[in-house]
């Protein structure tokens, strides 16, 4: 026999035990709230630093040049870079992996931006002057130019207030995750109980007639 899922009877289920699931969902939060407290907070802090290449020359040079630096921006990401500026800033605790999920970069006409996001202030002013200098270097051994140089190291970090998307998707994922478990639990016992739960699964849905049905229990006289 086919098996047909009583949408009404799930949705009645569902209502019925309103308060589990309510009860469910607080238990949720809070373990969200306990969660999100030891989430680390990454990109506490954000600094940027310019790179700069000068050209002298023509108008189809200068564009050239701005291209060029466009598309070796990408470079910028690459392991090369992110090991390089790990050896400039010594630090057992930052490698090459780490650097490489610590920046994003911008390039505006012939100047590229480099930011950096890190749970320190300095540690992200070192970071985004590191990158910097690395790709310069990167640069100029790949291209042989020796027009492109750090025109403004990042001095100091600002505040970077992104950090807590972490937490806050650390909370709503907790909670949803409790919301649609004790949901599908329900909805999973009311698909797959033996109870008649409604006259048309009696009769087969019509394919037998029935005279009476006899519900469980006593009957009060």
């Amino acid at each position: 026999m086919e098996m047909k899922v009583n949408i009404k009877r799930c949705f009645y289920e569902l209502w019925k035990k309103r308060n589990i699931i309510i009860l469910t969902v607080i238990f949720s939060i809070l373990v969200g709230v306990y969660m999100m407290l030891n989430v680390d907070e990454v990109g506490n802090y954000t600094a940027t630093t310019s790179i700069y290449s000068v050209v002298y020359g023509s108008y189809d040079e200068t564009v050239t040049e701005q291209t060029n630096l466009a598309e070796f921006s990408a470079i910028v990401g690459s392991s090369n870079v992110a090991r390089r500026a790990a050896t400039m800033l010594d630090n057992e605790y930052i490698n090459e992996k780490y650097i490489q999920d610590m920046f994003s970069i911008d390039v505006n006409g012939n100047i590229l931006y480099v930011r950096s996001y890190a749970y320190d202030a300095e540690l992200a002013v070192n970071v985004a002057n590191a990158v910097a200098e690395a790709f310069v270097v990167e640069y100029k051994n790949l291209t042989g130019a020796e027009n492109i140089q750090v025109f403004e190291k990042a001095q100091q970090a600002e505040r970077y207030g992104g950090d807590n998307n972490n937490k806050k998707m650390t909370m709503i994922i907790y909670t949803g995750v409790g919301f649609f478990l004790v949901c599908f639990i329900i909805i999973i016992q009311v698909i797959f109980s033996a109870k008649i739960q409604d006259f048309s699964e009696c009769n087969m849905d019509g394919n037998i007639e029935i005279l009476a049905v006899i519900p469980e229990g006593e009957v009060e006289k």
